[in-house]
């Protein structure tokens, strides 16, 4: 297997792995000295310490996450892919359902570098994904 596909499938289990909602194991997948911005303009969390702080209460929080990927693709040490990250809150109106572009740097089996963005802008809408809930 190549490194591009290695690197995708680390990424693409990482994603799939958000449905059991534990920061800890999550962490897992960075390295040591990750850098990953949650959203554009928000500030970056550095470190598995730090993303396990900031996630972990959120997760534990929901009823259900799941991240459904789009589309993905590597180039080199760098997976791009376009997601629908699925938050079930227990109050369907706190749901939300962001459709994000991911950027994903992967060096010696980790995650480096994570940048999330909102794909298009303003997609991203609370509440139910069924239309006719």
């Amino acid at each position: 297997m190549s490194l591009e596909e290695q690197n995708e499938r680390l990424v693409t289990q990482f994603c799939r792995d958000w449905a059991n909602r534990d920061a800890h194991a999550l962490a897992e997948y960075l390295s040591d000295d990750v850098v990953y911005q949650m959203y554009e303009g928000h500030p970056d969390i550095i470190g598995p310490e730090a993303f396990i702080k900031t996630m972990d209460s959120f997760l534990k929080g929901l009823k259900a996450v799941e991240w459904e990927i789009i589309r993905s693709h590597a180039i080199g040490e760098l997976v791009i892919n376009e997601r629908i990250d699925h938050f079930i809150a227990h109050d369907d109106k706190r749901s939300n359902h962001p459709v994000i572009a991911g950027f994903f740097l992967v060096r010696d089996g980790k995650i480096k570098l994570w940048r999330d963005y909102s794909l298009p802008p303003g997609i991203s809408e609370p509440g139910s994904a069924n239309p006719d809930a």
